[in-house]
C-alpha cells in the first residue's frame, strides 16, 4: 500500500467525489526552518515541461490539431496537473522518491502527532482529515504540496473567471480585484477557516501566481504558446523561479486561524519556536527571505493588505511567531542589510545571478497511439438449482488511453486518461425454473470510466482512482423472483490500492473499493405483477485480491468480493413504502496463460431482500470460463 500519510488513501477517494477548487489541507514550514529539505527547483522544472510538452504533443498528434484555439490547449495543459477531482501534480509531489520532503514519509505520522504546529488532543480533528502536508524547498523557499494545487487548480478558477471578466467590459484592475476577492472568499470558507480553521495567505499567492503562469499561455505579448505551421509549440521553458517567492512560505507570509485553532497553534509556536527566534539558523532563515528579490507586479500582496484594512479579511500580523511570542517583528530591510524596495515578498525573474542551470525542455514519450482501442471478450457457463446451464457474458471495450511511461526520469508513472465502457453479467440460453419460459439475466453496464492512476516502479506501490458516469445495472431477473427492471446512477467513485513485491515484482496484492451514488430503480415482477417504482440510493463494492506472476506469460490470481445495494421507494403489490436491498459475494480464481487470454472459475452468490415481504431470494452460482484481449 501507499507509504504516504499526509493524506489517507480513503480520503484520496473521497476527493475524487468532490470537484472544484484544492482540497482543504495545510502545512507547517517551522518544522523545515532548522532541516531544510534538499532544493527540487530541477526535478519540479523538470516535471512542469514535461506535462506541458505533453499536452501540446497530445493536442498536435490529433487530425484536428489546427482547429484548437490557444484557450483549448491552455485547458489542456490543465487537465495535465488534475483530473477526476485529484491533484496529479500534488500527488506525484507527495510520493515522488526525486523530491526531498521534510519530514520524511516514514517520520510522517509521528510528525503530525508529535510535531506539528497543528497538534492538539482533540480525539479527531475533522478539520485536518486531509492531513498535514510535507515540506519541500524550491528556488530556496520552503513550501508545501498543497501550494502546487493552488498553483494549478486555483489559479486555473482565476484565469477563467478573469477571462469572463475582460469579456463582459470589466476593467482589468477590477478584474484582478475580484479574481482575489474570489480566493479569499474560499480561504474563509471550504478552503480555510470553515474547514480546517485556517486562514492561508500563502495560498492566496499561490493562487495569484498560477493565474499569472495560466494568463501567460495565451497572452497577446509573448506567449508561452504558438500556433505555427507545424503545430502547437511552446516559445520557451517553464521555470519556478518565475513564480516561487517567500510568499509561498507560511514561516513568513503567516496564516490567520479561527480562536480555537489559534489557541493550539500559538501554544504550539510559544512551546516549539519561541525559545529558538534569536538562534542563527532563525536569523539567516528570515534574513534570506528578506533579501530575496522582490517581484515588479505584487498586486496581489497589495490588495490583500487593502482587504486586510477593510476589516474583509483577518490581520495578519496578529497571527504570525511574533505575535504568539508577544514580541515586536523585526525590520525586514535592517534585517536585509538595508536592500531598498517594498516589504512584500517575490522575485521578478527568481533569485539573481541563477545558479541552476535553464529547465530541461523535453518532451515526453507515451506508450502508443492517442487512441488505443482494447475489446475484451469472456464466455462460460453456470448451473444452480432453479435452472440449467447457462451463459456467462463479459466484455470490456478501452475507447482511449494515454501513458507517460516508467522511465529512468521518474518512477511515478502517472496515465492521462483511461475510458472504457462495460457489460458484463449471466444470459440464460435455456428456460428457467420450471413452468417459466422466460430467460432471465443480470446485467451491468458501466459505459465511461475517467482513472487517475499512480504507479511507483522504484517501491511496487499502486493507486487508482476512478469516476464512472451513469452506471447502469439491469436489474436482477432472479430464477426465483422472476422480476426485471433497470437501475441508473448518476456517477461513481472507484478507489484501488496495491503493492507489488518481488525480484521484477511477481507478487501483487490489492484492495478496491466502490460507490455508485443516487439514481432511478424500477423493477417489475413477473410472478404477480407487482411493481416498485423509486429511488436508487447507493451501492458500494468492496473486492481484494492478489496474483503471482510464474513467468513472462503464466499468471495466478485470486479475487474475492461483495456488494450492497439500497433502494428507497414505493412497492405496489408489498405493502406501500419499501427499501429493497440488493446483496452479493464471490470468489474467482484466475489463470493467465498468455497475455491474450485468461481462464477463470468463479462461485458467487446473488441475493435480493423485500422488506415488505418479509423475504430474501437468493441465487447461487458456478461458473467458468475464459476472457480473451484483442
Amino acid at each position: 500500500m501507499l507509504r504516504g500519510r499526509s493524506l489517507s488513501p480513503w480520503a484520496l477517494l473521497l476527493c475524487a467525489t468532490v470537484t472544484g477548487s484544492a482540497q482543504a489541507t495545510e502545512t507547517d514550514q517551522y518544522f523545515a526552518i532548522d532541516k531544510p529539505p534538499r532544493d527540487s527547483l530541477g526535478v519540479l522544472n523538470e516535471k512542469v515541461n514535461r506535462e506541458l510538452l505533453g499536452a501540446v504533443d497530445l493536442v498536435n498528434r490529433r487530425a484536428s490539431w489546427d482547429q484548437h484555439s490557444c484557450q483549448d490547449v491552455a485547458h489542456r495543459v490543465y487537465q495535465r496537473f488534475r483530473i477526476s477531482g485529484l491533484h496529479k501534480i500534488e500527488l506525484w509531489a507527495v510520493h515522488s522518491p526525486r523530491i526531498d520532503r521534510v519530514p520524511s514519509e516514514e517520520d510522517h505520522a509521528r510528525f503530525v502527532k508529535q510535531s506539528s504546529i497543528y497538534r492538539n488532543e482533540r480525539l479527531w480533528d475533522w478539520g485536518l482529515a486531509f492531513g498535514v502536508k510535507a515540506t519541500f524547498t524550491v528556488a530556496g523557499v520552503h513550501m508545501g504540496a498543497d501550494k502546487l494545487s493552488h498553483f494549478f487548480q486555483s489559479g486555473w478558477k482565476y484565469h477563467q473567471r478573469y477571462r469572463e471578466l475582460m469579456a463582459e467590459g470589466v476593467p482589468e484592475r477590477e478584474a484582478l480585484e475580484e479574481i482575489v476577492r474570489y480566493g479569499a472568499q474560499t480561504e474563509r470558507s471550504t478552503l480555510g477557516m470553515a474547514t480546517t480553521g485556517v486562514f492561508s495567505f500563502g495560498d492566496l499567492e499561490a493562487n495569484y501566481q498560477g493565474f499569472l503562469f495560466y494568463r501567460s499561455l495565451c497572452r497577446d505579448e509573448d506567449p508561452l504558446l504558438r500556433k505555427t505551421a507545424g503545430g502547437w509549440r511552446l516559445t520557451r521553458p517553464f521555470d519556478w523561479r518565475d513564480y516561487v517567492s517567500p510568499g509561498f512560505d507560511e514561516t513568513f507570509n503567516n496564516s490567520a486561524y479561527t480562536p480555537k485553532r489559534w489557541n493550539e497553534v500559538r501554544a504550539n509556536l510559544r512551546r516549539d519556536y519561541c525559545p529558538r527566534l534569536d538562534s542563527d539558523t532563525f536569523v539567516e532563515h528570515y534574513r534570506f527571505y528578506a533579501r530575496y528579490p522582490r517581484r515588479a507586479d505584487g498586486f496581489n500582496t497589495r490588495y490583500v493588505r487593502e482587504l486586510i484594512d477593510r476589516g474583509e479579511v483577518p490581520r495578519r500580523e496578529d497571527f504570525s511567531i511574533w505575535a504568539a511570542c508577544g514580541r515586536s517583528p523585526p525590520d525586514f530591510t535592517q534585517l536585509a542589510g538595508g536592500s531598498s524596495g517594498s516589504a512584500g515578498p517575490g522575485p521578478e525573474h527568481g533569485l539573481e545571478g541563477r545558479s541552476t542551470p535553464a529547465p530541461r525542455y523535453e518532451a515526453p514519450r507515451f506508450d502508443g497511439a492517442i487512441f488505443q482501442p482494447l475489446l475484451e471478450a469472456g464466455g462460460g457457463g453456470f448451473q444452480n438449482a432453479g435452472a440449467g446451464w447457462n451463459a456467462l457474458l463479459r466484455t470490456r471495450f478501452v475507447l482511449r488511453e494515454t501513458v507517460g511511461p516508467e522511465d529512468e526520469w521518474d518512477a511515478v508513472r502517472t496515465p492521462e486518461y483511461l475510458l472504457w465502457a462495460s457489460l458484463d453479467g449471466h444470459l440464460a440460453l435455456n428456460s428457467g425454473p420450471a413452468g417459466v419460459a422466460l430467460p432471465y439475466a443480470d446485467l451491468r453496464f458501466t459505459p465511461v470510466q475517467r482513472r487517475f492512476e499512480m504507479n511507483n516502479a522504484a517501491t511496487g506501490e499502486e493507486l487508482a482512482i476512478g469516476v464512472a458516469l451513469l452506471p447502469a445495472h439491469f436489474t436482477r431477473f432472479l430464477a426465483l423472483d422472476r422480476s426485471l427492471g433497470v437501475e441508473a446512477s448518476l456517477a461513481g467513485v472507484r478507489g484501488r490500492l496495491g503493492r507489488r513485491f518481488g525480484g521484477r515484482r511477481q507478487v501483487g496484492v490489492f484492495a478496491s473499493l466502490a460507490l455508485d451514488g443516487l439514481g432511478y430503480k424500477s423493477a417489475l415482477r413477473l410472478s404477480d405483477g407487482a411493481s416498485f417504482r423509486g429511488l436508487h440510493a447507493a451501492t458500494l463494492t468492496v473486492e481484494t485480491g492478489a496474483e503471482v506472476r510464474l513467468g513472462t506469460q503464466l499468471r495466478l490470481g485470486l479475487v474475492l468480493g461483495g456488494s450492497a445495494g439500497l433502494g428507497l421507494g414505493w412497492d405496489r403489490g408489498g405493502g406501500g413504502f419499501s427499501a429493497p436491498s440488493d446483496l452479493g459475494a464471490y470468489a474467482e480464481a484466475q489463470v493467465d496463460v498468455t497475455r491474450f487470454s485468461r481462464l477463470f472459475v468463479r462461485g458467487q452468490l446473488d441475493a435480493f431482500h423485500e422488506p415488505g415481504r418479509d423475504r430474501i431470494l437468493s441465487t447461487p452460482a458456478l461458473l467458468g470460463g475464459a476472457a480473451f484481449r484483442f
